[in-house]
């Protein structure tokens, strides 16, 4: 039998969840007003979300903060349309893997990324696509799960049996040292509730 990847089963599964309560971001709005906060203080005139889901997050950024260019990443293509069709006309959706984005170079002021990278294969290719197409200056916003070690290393073992084409749940160390590793100097981790992070780095 051949094994399926993980972008695979990722693609197909949020391909055929795209109205679920998990895939629209029901579960993580506590985390959202972290980053809607930090955008306030970037004033980005372009914005990324990389791996937007349906684009739960986006439209509470839309609705803030009307001035910011809104863009949008995601490999389904059914949670893509699901973005562009909340989404003002204005706000350009792209299909494509995180981890070789069909994207322009230091285009965006901020790149945000919200409990995205536990699904990506190769994470640290997706941090490197990240600062690549943030201008100088630019910040990264990358919020995922964040877990106690036992927790942790339990969901590790179950995640490639889950449908959703989870991956890893990293811990702060492999989180700090994949940001580190893109280029990013200026780098602030902390602990936003009991199972989650956020990141914020500066290129």
């Amino acid at each position: 039998m051949m094994r399926v990847s993980a972008k695979e089963k990722s693609r197909k599964y949020f391909n055929e969840h795209r109205n679920s309560k998990l895939a629209r971001g029901g579960y993580w709005r506590h985390d959202y007003r972290y980053a809607l906060s930090a955008i306030g203080k970037i004033h980005p005139k372009r914005l990324i979300d990389i791996g937007c889901g349906p684009g739960a997050f986006l439209t509470l950024v839309q609705k803030k903060y009307p001035e910011i260019q809104l863009n949008a990443l995601d490999l389904s293509e059914e949670m893509a349309a699901e973005t562009r069709g909340r989404l003002l006309p204005t706000a350009i959706v792209t299909v494509g893997d995180s981890e070789n984005m069909p994207l322009e170079d230091s285009r965006y002021q901020a790149v945000t990324c919200n409990m995205s990278i536990h699904h990506y294969p190769h994470p640290q290719k997706a941090v490197n696509e990240m600062y690549r197409i943030l201008t100088d200056g630019g910040c990264l916003l990358l919020n995922d799960m964040d877990c106690a070690a036992p927790i942790r290393w339990c969901a590790n073992r179950i995640f490639p049996h889950l449908p959703g084409g989870d991956v890893k749940m990293y811990n702060r160390a492999e989180i700090m040292e994949m940001v580190k590793q893109a280029g990013f100097k200026k780098i602030e981790y902390r602990k936003i509730s009991p199972f989650s992070f956020q990141c914020i780095a500066v290129k």
